[in-house]
């Protein structure tokens, strides 16, 4: 009972910040690809956000159902995923070690220093570290392990295509453990700061 008056909560909260959220199949990632639940993943593609009562009637029923949000411009939302919180600090060191730091570059050093307390900051069961905005061109899809070459990035996901899990969320782990994806900062999104174009720069 618990925990499905958290799920429902957040999913209010979510709504509530204007995102889109649907439903994902228990402990895991996957979408649904039929039923009740791919009826609502295909709205929240064609922008249409769950109600009230389809949040109580759905996830009332499917307790142990995971939460999706939609990424990219439709669903408002980019995502900066950082393999550890020391990945966080060496980018920082990076960017600082420049010989001739731009605007860009100080402002993101801020956002980096302070974006636990500042910002949307979420804690995945693999222990990586997730950033929310509201959807930003100047963090474009980027997975690190498909661009090894491009060093300064390593450990570094951007997202802002396809869906995410979302907490309150729980997923079981490749030793068959479940855990949890947790709320460190559950304010609304802001806008990600346009002056910053050390992602998009560094991809092109």
């Amino acid at each position: 009972m618990q925990n499905e008056l958290e799920m429902i909560q957040t999913l209010f909260q979510y709504k509530n910040f204007g995102l889109l959220p649907f439903p994902i199949k228990p402990f895991s990632q996957e979408l649904y690809s039929d039923g009740a639940g791919f009826s609502l993943y295909k709205n929240a593609l064609s922008g249409i956000t769950i109600s009230e009562e389809e949040i109580y009637e759905y996830f009332g029923s499917k307790k142990l159902d995971n939460c999706g949000l939609l990424l990219g411009e439709k669903g408002n939302l980019s995502v900066i995923e950082f393999e550890s919180e020391s990945r966080i600090s060496q980018l920082i060191t990076f960017i600082e070690d420049k010989p001739k730091p731009n605007i860009s570059d100080v402002i993101l050093i801020n956002l980096l220093e302070t974006g636990f307390e500042s910002e949307t900051s979420i804690l995945t069961p693999e222990n990586k570290i997730q950033m929310w905005f509201k959807f930003s061109k100047n963090i474009p899809n980027f997975h690190w392990k498909m661009f090894q070459d491009k060093t300064e990035l390593n450990g570094i996901n951007l997202l802002s295509n396809g869906y995410i899990v979302a907490p309150p969320s729980a997923t079981k782990l490749n030793n068959n453990n479940i855990a949890q994806f947790e709320i460190i900062n559950g304010k609304e999104p802001t806008k990600f700061p346009t002056e910053i174009s050390f992602f998009s720069d560094h991809i092109s």
